[in-house]
């Protein structure tokens, strides 16, 4: 009677984790609900020129929905699923646009401090660091929440 109490205590104490976790994540998602611009860019270790850049928006709902976008042309649009438990945060990119990357996750970290997101991702593995050095296959992003 004891061992089974003790199992339902810890199985109580880990549903309130979970729970506490998904406020977070929902809070998160609420965070990052808007449209970014990239102001810079580094792949695979290089840097990607400003020019480049101009036109990259993503526009993410409080619903998890995201959509990036070169000017007016949607270039990929998906889900996303936050974990902010881990260390640190992670974000899972599930891309659901029709072509070679479809059903495909770039698994990610992300910041959000008000008006800048941090975003840095590859397609293999999850990065432990906001950067992209060579060879790496992870892209590092800066973005900036655009005013309405």
């Amino acid at each position: 009677m004891k061992t089974a109490l003790l199992a339902l205590v810890a199985l109580a104490a880990t549903a309130v984790v979970f729970a506490a976790d998904d406020e977070q994540a929902k809070k998160d998602l609420k965070a990052l609900a808007g449209t970014w611009e990239y102001t810079s860019q580094v792949a695979d270790g290089k840097e990607v020129e400003k020019e480049k850049l101009k036109g990259m928006k993503v526009t993410i709902t409080a619903e998890g929905k995201w959509e990036l976008k070169k000017d007016d042309t949607v270039l990929l649009e998906g889900t996303v699923k936050l974990d902010p438990s881990q260390k640190p945060k992670a974000a899972d990119w599930k891309i659901t646009t029709e072509g070679g990357l479809k059903d495909r996750s770039a698994l990610g970290i992300y910041d959000v401090d008000k008006d800048t997101f941090k975003h840095c991702f590859a397609l293999d593995k999850r990065p432990e660091k906001f950067e992209s050095k060579e060879g790496s296959k992870v892209t590092n992003a800066v973005l900036k929440r655009t005013k309405k």
